[in-house]
């Protein structure tokens, strides 16, 4: 193979990596600058220009997805079998799998060893409670996973942490979760480095095997590796076979320190191993230069970085956007409104647009929004909100209150939180309910009134439940929604299983999507309190406020999986974590405010930073245009509050932001826009018809000067009615 086949078509710098003797090199990659095309181009010139064997490379990345992609590209360069076959390229967890099979006992290891995952591990840690006699209300079944994972990828002695009680039982469930795992020849996804690290640590002569074969070592993403990682890549490195690195990676992009990374370690590498060469990869192919300017300029505030700035040769392109709302009802519809526009002017590809957030519980609002907008989307890597546990669980909760021969919430929160109630028991309710033909409901009060058809235990444990629903049922009167709902996840035990004391991650998301949807709860109520006052000035009367909420916020998860089956053309939405590999069209990045972004638990100068690389992150996915959002007020912890502006705005370079305000009464759509001018409605609005009286919308159909509306009403008669007939909405 000639040159001119490695080095086409690219930059000065990515010829230099490729064509660089064999040397231990560091490249720091940013964003968009064709790193993987140059990892690739690399391995090829080894082989064909340094004569080196397939069999002496190790390419290492972090998904089987990237892994799969760099053996398949990799692979359309090889010419022969001998080349393709003996070439190693996958995980960190591929590649020690691999060797513990080989060397199963040099570690303690069966050779019928298994692997599980998280949800087995957490099947071991519920046994081993219950072994112990220790409340999982006390000990998070989570957070003691995230204790054990953290002492094998930090390499750290379980008894290093016996500093009180709490952390003495914490090391007691590690003991005997290693032994379980040990007699039962199981080894949980973590332990698969651990044990490699074990094997080459204890086992010179094993080490030296793979010293000898791996030669050429290449890592992608370096930036991401913790402690037990980068010791393994010290360990099989050996001057004396001439072992060379090429490390791939970019200190601006460290954004998983919450999970174990250590930006540090690139640092360390230029200074722990030898005559390292560092070279910069900063021309970016992916932004527009004036996007490119602001995230520079950003980044350029954290401090002990690699300094590097990117740079292009596209045109400057359009300024960045920064949109000041009113509140986040109208931060999403600026946004629905914009790319709505862009639908009407011609035929977009809605997977080019990208939502990003700090947390997941933002996404309630936006999906709202562009669900009476009918924008489909979808939540990449992630569940629409109605449809996560945690919000599942209080709606059944809610749903039971309101109505108790609901037999499927009844059956989804009988024992959540656990309170004793097996599958023995509620099969025998079911059987009951059958063969008297009686709701669930009714069956266990028949299982109560007769104390023989259960024992003692699920005697009393249902008493319980039955005893708590009828609580909260007659609690609701005279109660506004929300603190119905906030009673509900405080009585019902929700609040604390989900609260529990965090080791670890100090922000509950479960716990904040709750929160969200609390605020759900005020919304509505403030919307429906203003429909009240015109019902009642129409002498009609009003419905159950938590039926009413319950029934829209059905009907409006129904419609947001119909809307979203029609096409497979989404815009997509995610959290700035999850868009890490990813680029898009354009972007807009939403609550750009203090305690939001920076998170309100960044508060000293390493967190704080980490959240501005995950800022930079999420401004370089952005190819043509970015618009970033802050509003003026928002509920936020279950109250409305005054918005701070993200100091990370105060840090763009003025001359690439255009600002526009809610004040300024500026839109991006043209006044003389019927659509957006005259649409009142939205598919779950709650309507009032001077004849059919007060009905639910279903669907809505845009005409040139009006809107036809399908109207689902109490009598159950569903009828297309023109809005303009509509007397009264909310």
């Amino acid at each position: 193979m000639k040159n001119i086949d490695l080095l086409k078509n690219l930059n000065s710098k990515q010829k230099e990596i490729v064509s660089e003797n064999r040397k231990n090199l560091l490249i720091l990659a940013g964003a968009g600058s064709g790193k993987t095309l140059v990892l690739i181009r690399r391995i090829a010139w080894l082989i064909y220009k340094e004569n080196c064997s397939p069999k002496s490379i190790l390419a290492v990345t972090f998904t089987n997805k990237a892994a799969k992609e760099l053996k398949t590209r990799i692979t359309s360069l090889l010419i022969n079998n001998f080349q393709k076959n003996n070439i190693w390229i996958g995980t960190f967890h591929s590649f020690a799998y691999y060797l513990l099979r080989k060397h199963y006992l040099n570690v303690g290891l069966t050779k019928n060893f298994q692997i599980i995952d998280s949800y087995d591990q957490k099947i071991i840690i519920k046994r081993i409670l219950k072994k112990l006699s220790l409340k999982d209300k006390i000990f998070s079944i989570e957070n003691i996973l995230k204790y054990i994972n953290n002492i094998k990828n930090n390499i750290l002695n379980n008894h290093f942490y016996k500093n009180n009680l709490y952390n003495i039982n914490l090391s007691k469930i590690y003991d005997e979760y290693q032994s379980f795992c040990k007699i039962t020849e199981v080894i949980d996804f973590n332990e698969l480095i651990f044990y490699l690290y074990k094997l080459f640590l204890n086992n010179p002569k094993i080490l030296k095997i793979y010293q000898k074969r791996f030669q050429n070592i290449l890592i992608d993403e370096f930036q991401d590796t913790n402690d037990i990682q980068y010791k393994f890549i010290s360990l099989l490195y050996n001057k004396h076979y001439n072992t060379k690195i090429v490390l791939v990676g970019d200190d601006d992009q460290s954004i998983y320190g919450w999970r174990g990374a250590k930006i540090n370690n690139i640092n360390r590498f230029l200074q722990e191993f030898d005559k390292v060469k560092m070279i910069l990869l900063e021309q970016n192919y992916r932004s527009t230069s004036n996007i490119l300017e602001v995230a520079n300029k950003l980044i350029s505030y954290n401090n002990n970085r690699l300094k590097k700035k990117l740079w292009t040769n596209a045109d400057n392109g359009d300024l960045i956007t920064i949109y000041y709302a009113l509140n986040e009802f109208d931060e999403a519809e600026y946004i629905a409104k914009y790319i709505k526009q862009k639908i009407l002017k011609k035929n977009i590809k809605l997977n080019n647009y990208a939502i990003l957030y700090r947390n997941n519980s933002q996404s309630r609002i936006l999906e709202e929004i562009l669900l009476k907008f009918s924008i489909p989307y979808k939540i990449y890597g992630g569940i629409q909100f109605f449809e996560r546990q945690e919000i599942k669980n209080i709606l059944s909760y809610l749903r039971l209150i309101s109505n108790y021969n609901d037999d499927s919430s009844f059956e989804r929160i009988i024992n959540i939180p656990k309170r004793g109630i097996g599958n023995t028991t509620l099969n025998y309710i079911k059987y009951i309910a059958n063969k008297y033909s009686l709701t669930l409901w009714k069956s266990s009060f028949f299982l109560l009134k007769n104390k023989n058809f259960l024992n003692k235990t699920s005697f009393y444990a249902l008493k319980k439940f039955i005893t708590l629903i009828t609580f909260l049922k007659n609690n609701i009167k005279h109660q506004s929604l929300s603190k119905i709902i906030k009673q509900t996840i405080k009585f019902s035990g929700l609040w604390d299983m989900y609260n529990k004391n965090c080791l670890f991650e100090k922000d509950n998301t479960k716990i904040n999507n709750l929160k969200e949807f609390i605020n759900a709860a005020k919304y509505f109520t403030k919307k429906k309190l203003q429909y009240k006052t015109k019902l009642n000035n129409l002498k009609i009367k009003d419905v159950n406020l938590l039926t009413d909420f319950l029934s829209q916020t059905l009907l409006l998860n129904e419609n947001i999986n119909k809307n979203n089956e029609k096409k497979n053309n989404y815009i997509q939405l995610m959290t700035i974590h999850a868009s890490k590999g990813l680029e898009f069209s354009e972007v807009f990045i939403v609550g750009m405010e203090e305690g939001i972004f920076p998170n309100k638990i960044s508060f000293d100068e390493k967190s704080i930073n980490e959240e501005r690389r995950l800022a930079y992150v999420g401004i370089t996915r952005a190819k043509k245009k970015l618009t970033l959002t802050y509003t003026k007020k928002r509920f936020l912890y279950g109250k409305e509050i005054n918005s701070i502006q993200s100091r990370f705005i105060n840090e763009l370079p003025q001359n690439c932001i255009k600002n526009i305000s809610y004040i300024q009464n500026i839109s991006v759509l043209p006044k003389k826009n019927y659509l957006f001018i005259k649409k009142k409605y939205f598919i779950g609005q709650m309507v009032y018809h001077k004849n059919f009286g007060q009905g639910i919308i279903l669907k809505i159909e845009i005409l040139k000067k009006n809107e036809k509306l399908q109207i689902k009403f109490d009598n159950t008669i569903i009828k297309w009615i023109m809005s303009n007939y509509i007397q009264s909405s909310i």
